[in-house]
């Protein structure tokens, strides 16, 4: 596709769907309510299909509540697969390895793969882009893009291509400057081009200079091309097949496969449960008699002067001239509602309930029960490490070979790094010390492996420290040493 065509509509027609479930997506995942009941009532009717979002007035939306269980399931995926950072296996002492660290280090690499888990799982996937910019960091600079922003193009499931695209300014009247940048292998080379246009919400509109405003001028963009075949892109789905769109390498959203009618209806429970708070309020029914010049009773006043009730008030048997009203409120209910439709949206995202703490019985658990109990979240984090591993594995290749092709760095050879993704369920002692208990009395097992299985966090030298001195103080010595 490349750059799109001036006054073309916006987004391009093959993309508007996706668009539109994209922006669907990133509502519920944001979790505000004003922006959801405008989405689903005014900006988009036709998607509303009923739900409860689409049922409010403007005056209405103050008593309509939002459970944010969408960030929730984003962010346990994301506390599942980088909870505990993964492991670069890499010689560091080499200069690939050198830079390797520094990449690390200067990007947060860690942090920023838990932000763009989070962002995978509610967006269906995301982009991890490099970047070279001498000015702000002596190595290449790691930024997150999520598929709102990018136009792929894939070839037997490659990517191929890519243009990346972002709002850079807004004005009062409707004018919306977006700026482009095509990434795409030409002749073995890597082009990377951009353009900025002015248009509107729906329209590309017209292709204006780079330096024409004070938003993009400041940025120095410039055309490049590097000698490399990557395009410093790699896409990862946050899972496959897409069920909207079998055979696609697009992935699936956490969200989708029904979700949102569900998080739909758990808000409309979540609300009436309220409503039931609100109306069973206490409240008390209070002849006008009672009320003082301002019209207002007063509960504190202790002596009231004697009434003068009419005569058909006071004929009447049934007569209250104070009666308290209290509507009953359906705890019970409401609560064993909610708690199936959370249990329901939690379960079809491919997690347990207990990830979530529901029915932890107040217990803090770990090793072989945890496991069990959070089985299914486990295989969902297995399912999406096979998407995370060999993406990361390409990432850090790209990173070396666009830092050579640059010329930010020269001089040394790319190596691979091996990316071992870590459990993010912490390992509990006793079951760690009878497994090796038991492997020892197999004798299947050596001094160096007992230590690295007990601390697993240990780097190589402490290891074999370790090893030296059980060595050292299991020796009974040389029974001859001393002697004549």
């Amino acid at each position: 596709m490349a750059f799109p065509q001036p006054g073309s509509e916006w987004p391009p027609k093959a993309w508007r769907y996706w668009y539109q479930k994209f922006h669907e997506y990133a509502l519920w995942y944001g979790g505000d309510p004003e922006l959801l009941a405008q989405y689903y009532s005014s900006l988009y009717p036709d998607t509303a299909s009923g739900k409860f979002w689409a049922q409010c007035e403007l005056e209405e939306r103050r008593t309509m509540l939002h459970v944010p269980i969408a960030g929730d399931i984003a962010a346990t995926n994301a506390a599942l697969l980088f909870g505990e950072p993964p492991q670069l296996n890499y010689d560091g002492n080499a200069e690939g390895g050198k830079r390797v660290s520094e990449f690390v280090k200067e990007n947060a690499l860690f942090a920023k793969l838990t932000e763009s888990a989070e962002i995978c799982a509610a967006l269906s996937g995301v982009f991890l882009k490099l970047d070279i910019d001498p000015e702000l960091a002596g190595v290449p600079i790691l930024t997150t893009r999520t598929p709102y922003q990018a136009l792929p193009e894939w070839n037997r499931d490659r990517l191929v291509a890519v243009t990346f695209h972002r709002v850079v300014k807004e004005d009062d009247s409707g004018k919306i400057w977006r700026l482009f940048e095509d990434r795409r292998r030409e002749g073995g080379q890597l082009h990377i081009r951009y353009k900025l246009f002015q248009g509107t919400s729906d329209k590309v509109g017209r292709e204006v200079d780079l330096g024409s405003i004070e938003e993009t001028a400041t940025l120095g963009l410039e055309d490049v091309t590097y000698p490399m075949e990557a395009l410093g892109v790699v896409y990862i789905p946050n899972m496959l097949p897409n069920r909207l769109a079998p055979g696609s390498p697009m992935g699936a959203s956490d969200f989708s496969s029904g979700l949102i009618g569900l998080m739909d209806a758990l808000d409309e429970a979540w609300s009436s449960w309220m409503r039931d708070i609100r109306l069973g309020a206490a409240r008390m029914l209070v002849d006008e008699d009672f009320l003082g010049d301002d019209n207002r009773f007063k509960v504190f006043q202790e002596v009231f002067v004697k009434l003068h009730m009419g005569d058909a008030r006071l004929a009447s048997s049934g007569y209250e001239p104070l009666k308290p009203m209290q509507f009953s409120i359906r705890v019970e209910e409401h609560m064993k509602t909610t708690e199936a439709l959370a249990i329901e949206i939690i379960t079809r995202a491919g997690y347990s309930p207990q990830s979530f703490g529901f029915s932890l019985e107040g217990r803090a658990e770990s090793g072989t029960a945890l496991r069990t109990r959070e089985r299914k979240s486990l295989m969902t984090r297995n399912r999406k490490g096979n998407y995370w591993q060999p993406a990361l594995w390409d990432l850090l290749m790209q990173m070396q070979q666009i830092d050579l092709a640059s010329g930010l760095k020269t001089g040394y050879e790319p190596q691979e790094v091996d990316v071992v993704l870590q459990d993010s369920v912490v390992p509990d002692p006793l079951e760690v010390s009878e497994t090796v208990r038991n492997l020892e009395q197999a004798k299947a097992i050596s001094r160096e492996m007992k230590v690295r299985m007990v601390h697993p966090d240990w780097d190589e030298e402490t290891i074999q420290a370790e090893v030296k001195r059980l060595v050292e103080e299991n020796s009974f010595g040389d029974p001859f040493d001393g002697m004549p």
